[in-house]
């Protein structure tokens, strides 16, 4: 995916305007939201492998000054979750960014399974934090289009400061689905994984 395909997606002419545009669309209709979902994922090949964004994002809009901000290559993120290996279980990102290392973990526990469907997201939970505010929306997009589920801590990791919780909900337990965003300004819900369903308590 290019910059101009990702600008003329979204309808901005500057990139720097990303971040606030999927924030509204991430709040918005998710009907709409889904035929966006569906458009990203056809400019990018149907590839989920990575993160679609790293590039853009590093080159384009990084903060590399004021956040010390630097992107893991997508490369360094396959061959960590290699390392790590767990074929299941939670994933634990505390400087999350875009999600980088998270979709390379996701993407290969997907691919220990025969078929897509036998991958369950209530088994793959994931908890991140991120301190910057312009990473959050690419984070929670890069998250839910892949279906996965679990908590995204906007907010410092290091002093526990929240300044709000999403919860990645993806009510049929299905990898092949979108996970919804639902965001929980007192921190007290619950993802609950039934045999039938998934809720929030």
């Amino acid at each position: 995916m290019t910059k101009d395909q990702l600008c003329n997606l979204f309808s901005i002419e500057d990139i720097n305007d990303l971040p606030d545009v999927v924030t509204k669309l991430l709040e918005g209709d998710i009907k709409v939201r889904d035929v966006i979902f569906r458009e990203l994922i056809l400019l990018n090949n149907k590839d989920m492998s990575y993160d679609w964004f790293q590039e853009i994002y590093e080159l384009e809009l990084a903060q590399r000054r004021q956040g010390k901000q630097d992107f893991t290559p997508n490369q360094v993120g396959r061959l960590a979750s290699l390392l790590t290996g767990n074929p299941e279980g939670c994933i634990h990102e505390p400087t999350a960014g875009n999600g980088g290392m998270i979709i390379a973990d996701w993407w290969n526990r997907c691919c220990k399974y025969t078929f897509p469907w036998d991958h369950k997201p209530s088994k793959h939970m994931v908890y991140c934090w991120e301190l910057s505010p312009r990473s959050i929306p690419l984070l929670l997009l890069n998250l839910s289009i892949r279906g996965i589920m679990g908590y995204v801590y906007h907010g410092d990791v290091l002093t526990r400061e929240i300044k709000m919780k999403y919860v990645l909900l993806n009510r049929t337990d299905d990898t092949l689905e979108f996970s919804e965003i639902v965001k929980d300004p007192d921190g007290k819900m619950q993802i609950v994984a039934k045999a039938t369903d998934v809720t929030i308590k």
